[in-house]
């Protein structure tokens, strides 16, 4: 191979190549999430200011009471500094985008230091306020600006849910029918308040916030929620989450999502071994929960996860009645290592065959600790059931 050739795929492949995949793919080392006990998530919106898309995105906000981030483009906001007074006046947190719209990868690594430094003290001039985040075009880092990016005391920041309103074609209906669909306790949601984003996203919040709100979300900007910038912890689920989704697809598994606090997901299946009057190979619906949704409730304490799992009880009678998949159901089930914190909630447990549970005992186990559960005494895995009587006299 010419050693020029092998020598210039070797730079590409460690100035972009392997920062896109820890940064962009895996995110690693920056923040794509928040802590989110209790339905917290952050709005943010990238390429502005520009007076002829960011008003429309402020009124939006403004009608439904909503504060977020702005990740600005020094060179714009100096042109429109209006619009930088304005966004600080309404609440919302002017954050850093860098100096103009150019990928990092296209730009010289020694000059990477002295810009964002520029560009964030003219920003705080500007905005009379400090800036405390950062995002670069394209959400695209090299490691020579990650390095600037925490010299300067920034957090670095990306998203867990992308909008969409920037793709040609996009339709504020579209563009909100996505965001609720991915959106999740804790998600950094990215959109646009200038270029051909900034024409869709003011419409596409009129669309999505009220359904957000009434959900139980509460968005607000990063300076006053918790960014969790990922380390080697946050891994684990990264990784797994392809395979849960592959779980799903196999299995017909489908969310029962009616709000922030919801954390069980259904799929259609015959009861498994016989009960009390009730035989193997009854009509029934298997429960399963969604551990990352979990995870996140999680962090706020035990009891926000009791809490959550108890109000997602009204989700699943919601969806006994409701969802076709499951209005033949007769029996609500699933395996659980917590068996005994359930019995509060009205489920009843029955032991599984031992081979079964100890194999289904030991993945739940292994899956308990990537999330970043505590080690656990005990691994024995009960199948735990509601009737649907029991589960609309109680819940429905």
């Amino acid at each position: 191979m010419n050693p020029w050739l092998a020598g210039g795929t070797l730079l590409a492949l460690l100035h972009a190549g392997l920062p896109w995949l820890f940064h962009q793919r895996l995110g690693l080392a920056v923040a794509s999430r928040v802590r989110a006990g209790h339905g917290e998530l952050a709005l943010t919106f990238d390429d502005g200011p520009d007076p002829k898309t960011t008003p429309a995105v402020l009124e939006a906000l403004a009608a439904h009471h909503v504060r977020a981030t702005f990740f600005l483009l020094h060179k714009r906001a100096k042109e429109h500094p209006e619009l930088v007074w304005e966004l600080v006046r309404a609440g919302h947190e002017v954050a850093l985008h860098g100096g103009i719209h150019r990928h990092a990868w296209l730009k010289n690594p020694f000059a990477l230091l002295p810009e964002l430094q520029g560009s964030k003290e003219a920003l705080e001039d500007l905005a009379g306020a400090p800036v405390r985040h950062y995002r670069p075009p394209h959400g695209g880092w090299t490691w020579p600006l990650l390095l600037a990016t925490r010299k300067l005391g920034l957090v670095p920041v990306q998203w867990e849910v992308e909008a969409g309103d920037w793709v040609p074609g996009a339709t504020p209906e579209a563009v909100a029918a996505k965001v609720r669909a991915r959106v999740r306790p804790g998600s950094i949601v990215v959109m646009h308040d200038a270029g051909p984003g900034g024409k869709v996203a003011g419409k596409a919040l009129s669309h999505l916030l009220p359904g957000l709100l009434d959900a139980g979300y509460r968005p607000a900007p990063l300076a006053e929620l918790r960014p969790v910038v990922a380390g080697p912890g946050e891994l684990g689920p990264k990784l797994l989450a392809p395979i849960e989704a592959a779980f799903a697809r196999l299995y017909r598994v489908e969310p029962a999502f009616y709000g922030a606090h919801s954390v069980f997901r259904l799929a259609p299946a015959p009861l498994p071994v016989d009960l009390p009057d009730l035989p193997r190979g009854t009509p029934g619906a298997e429960i399963h929960m969604d551990s990352e949704r979990m995870r996140r409730v999680g962090e706020a304490g035990s009891l926000a996860a009791f809490r959550a799992a108890r109000a997602s009880m009204a989700d699943l009678a919601r969806a006994a009645v409701e969802n076709p998949r499951f209005t033949e159901a007769k029996v609500f089930f699933g395996t659980s290592l917590f068996w005994e914190v359930l019995a509060p909630l009205g489920f009843e447990s029955a032991p599984l065959p031992p081979g079964y549970a100890r194999r289904v005992g030991l993945w739940m186990y292994l899956l308990h600790r990537a999330y970043g559960g505590r080690p656990l005494k005990r691994v024995e895995a009960r199948l735990v059931y509601l009737t649907r009587d029991a589960l609309l006299r109680r819940y429905g």
